[in-house]
This record gives C-alpha cells, structure tokens and sequence, in this order.
C-alpha cells in the first residue's frame, strides 16, 4: 500500500525511515520497482529491481538510523503515472557508528496501484543533483 498521492509519496517514506520500519518503507514501492542505490549508503551505485532489491536497499538506509527530511519540489500526473522531483537529507550513521549525511536531488517515478494509492515506480535518488549539470548542451549533429 502507498500513499493518498503521488506528491505524498516522499513524506510517507521519511516518515518511515523516521520510524525506522523496514517494512513500511518497502510498502511504498511498486513490486516491480527499479531503485538506483547510492555509494554512500550502499557502498556503490546498482541498480536494484523487485519486493527483494527493494527490501535490502531499505534496510540499508534503516541501518543508518536515520532521520530523514524531504520536500517535493515538483509533480507531474498522467493517467496512472507521475514524476516527482525531490530534495532530500539523511541524517544517522555509518556502519562504524559515526555520524553521515547524505543529501541528493531525486528523480521518481510513481505508479498508481489497484486499491488507488501511489507507490514508487522507478526511484532514482540523485538522478536530479545539480553536479550532473553542464552550462549548455553539445551541439546537436
């Protein structure tokens, strides 16, 4: 089960990982989901796919105990899907208890599921970091 909306979608998995629930965070994504993982967290970028992909991708940010804060810079709806843009920070710890931060710019693709509710479809997590910005595009041949 996801959440009311898509623009709910990135309060309702920090609420989780807040609560540091495992399961309520894995509930807010799709069965056929496609997570990219993230470096610090993970120790390197993979794309992970499906309920098991998912399960351990969020293991490893509840591992972190963390505390995390998001907004929803923007949303985008059409029929049954929608985009989202995020900024969000992570606060907890390393796996030597030290304190981390991790803060990125996403980029998520929501679904919306039979009982109506919205869940993560594709979920890019710095897929909107301004470090991945150039001044201008290469000309176009």
């Amino acid at each position: 089960m996801g959440a009311p909306s898509p623009e709910l979608c990135n309060l309702w998995l920090a609420r989780a990982f807040n609560a540091q629930d495992v399961e309520a965070a894995a509930a807010m994504y799709h069965p056929d989901v496609s997570i990219v993982q993230v470096d610090q967290v993970h120790g390197g970028t993979r794309t992970a796919r499906g309920r098991d992909g998912i399960r351990e991708t969020m293991a490893a940010y509840i591992g972190m105990k963390p505390h995390m804060d998001v907004v929803t810079h923007h949303t985008t709806v059409s029929g049954g899907f929608a985009m989202t843009r995020s900024q969000w920070l992570i606060r907890g710890e390393d796996d030597q208890r030290r304190p981390i931060e991790v803060h990125h710019h996403g980029m998520e693709v929501h679904r919306k599921l039979p009982d109506t509710t919205w869940a993560y479809f594709i979920d890019h997590p710095f897929g909107a970091d301004p470090s991945w910005a150039v001044e201008a595009p290469p000309a176009t041949k």
